[in-house]
């Protein structure tokens, strides 16, 4: 049955209703009028074919609407604080391209927020076509701001100060304002022009303009698509220009250990028997490090779901993938998973309300849970049966090396009970039936294919 989309709304011009396969964005005569304009563009016949751009077909209205546009339905949507720093780089290159394209055939961007994008087979695509518009001689690009806040400032933040942007963007998904990325920005850093134009005198701004009529008073400066052109093209170097390596982290180098390199073959016949059982149209792979599991998955016809919490693995995993693989990335710590957000608390759901898989991969994951994280082996193990899906999912017994190091500093009081194989065989029994069982060759690990 369709329904609305809880975070279409804000537009009065256009707002998206969700059936099983498809997504139809309903337009009012304003919302109607710059469709067509868009859709005689050459620039959107070229976006749409190469992907950078939903694909759109005009439908037949429903009663009381001007017009109506349907949509593929997205597998999956991610929000950006859960987006690697390439990721958020290529979105924003993505923004920026469109606007330039629009310019040139007279339309504009109306708003700048990455919102608007989705990545779909390891590329971002532009999904609100509701967002072009015919470009008003003389106005300003009023979307310059948001693209500061919610592109250019998280980008610098961990490019130029060394600060990760998803917790912030998290917190306020606004983005910083001009003035607090300036109190940001180290000193060597104020003094170049990009950080002037596009922080500084943006700071001034703000505080000159507070509580104004922003456009009016943009407007009565004199603006013309040449300018807003040259702006967009000094973005565009910058957001090129700027590189982030991050620090080698633990996880960085994880595939190297020994008894991963040693059980990796053992574990991916083992999914492989699991993925020809189940045929999944989604794998949700739970901590899926240098992303191995989720391409096995899409060797076998699935689509994944990547989630990983260090960005460093995440975005060389996004990185290397071949345009059109269908591995979504998404970086998340798991004891602390993206919740439901925004107006009302529905307009961006939780992560887990997104993702609905049809298997759930669990390598390697939950000894970290129970042991760094502290979560009881019960809930570990009712979270996973919380995804109504099919499980496979390795066991580490308290024996093994790897919790050794885990538990190092901790005394045996602190850790919880019904850590032991025959406990977590107990606990499993109360949620799932075993399909499938087999050990690992180092004898202290052991894997399972669960079903509800």
């Amino acid at each position: 049955m369709d329904r609305a989309d809880p975070g279409s709304f804000r537009d009065p011009a256009s707002r998206v209703v969700l059936g099983d396969s498809t997504a139809t964005r309903i337009l009012d005569e304003r919302g109607l009028a710059d469709w067509r304009a868009l859709k005689e563009t050459g620039f959107f016949r070229r976006a749409t074919a190469d992907g950078r751009l939903i694909a759109t077909t005009e439908v037949d209205p429903p009663e009381g609407a001007a017009g109506a546009l349907e949509h593929p339905r997205l597998g999956v949507i991610t929000y950006p604080f859960e987006w690697t720093f390439s990721m958020l780089r290529d979105a924003a290159l993505l923004q920026l391209d469109l606007m330039l394209e629009a310019l040139a055939e007279g339309l504009i961007l109306k708003d700048a927020t990455p919102y608007n994008i989705q990545f779909v087979g390891g590329r971002p695509q532009f999904i609100d076509v509701g967002s072009f518009e015919k470009y008003r001689k003389g106005e300003p690009w009023i979307g310059y701001r948001q693209f500061c806040r919610q592109f250019l400032h998280p980008l610098l933040m961990e490019a130029w100060c060394g600060v990760p942007f998803q917790p912030w963007l998290r917190g306020d998904p606004e983005g910083p304002t001009s003035a607090q990325m300036w109190r940001l920005l180290p000193a060597r850093r104020k003094a170049t022009p990009a950080a002037i134009l596009h922080i500084g005198l943006q700071a001034r701004a703000e505080a000159r303009l507070a509580g104004q009529e922003v456009r009016r008073s943009l407007a009565e400066a004199g603006f013309s698509a040449e300018l807003i052109r040259a702006n967009v093209e000094k973005l565009r170097d910058l957001v090129q220009s700027l590189e982030w390596e991050g620090s080698e982290g633990t996880w960085a180098t994880y595939h190297g250990c020994d008894h991963v390199a040693r059980d990796r073959d053992k574990k991916t016949e083992f999914l492989v028997q699991a993925l020809e059982e189940v045929s999944p149209a989604t794998v949700l792979d739970l901590g899926c490090n240098d992303g191995h599991f989720s391409q096995v998955a899409v060797s076998r016809g699935a689509d994944a779901v990547a989630v990983d919490g260090d960005e460093v693995v995440l975005d060389r995993l996004y990185r290397s993938l071949v345009p059109g693989t269908p591995i979504n990335p998404v970086l998340v710590d798991l004891q602390n998973p993206s919740p439901s957000q925004g107006w009302a608390g529905v307009e961006r759901p939780a992560l887990f309300q997104r993702v609905r898989p049809d298997l759930v991969v669990a390598y390697g994951l939950i000894h970290h849970l129970i042991y760094t994280a502290s979560i009881p082996p019960r809930r570990v193990v009712e979270w996973l049966a919380s995804f109504g899906a099919p499980v496979v999912v390795e066991f580490v017994d308290p024996a093994d090396p790897m919790v050794d190091r885990l538990t190092a500093n901790k005394r045996p009081e602190e850790l919880h009970p019904d850590r032991d194989r025959e406990s977590f065989e107990r606990i499993v029994s109360e949620h799932f039936r075993v399909v499938r069982e087999a050990d690992l060759p180092g004898g202290t690990r052991r894997l399972y294919h669960l079903d509800r």
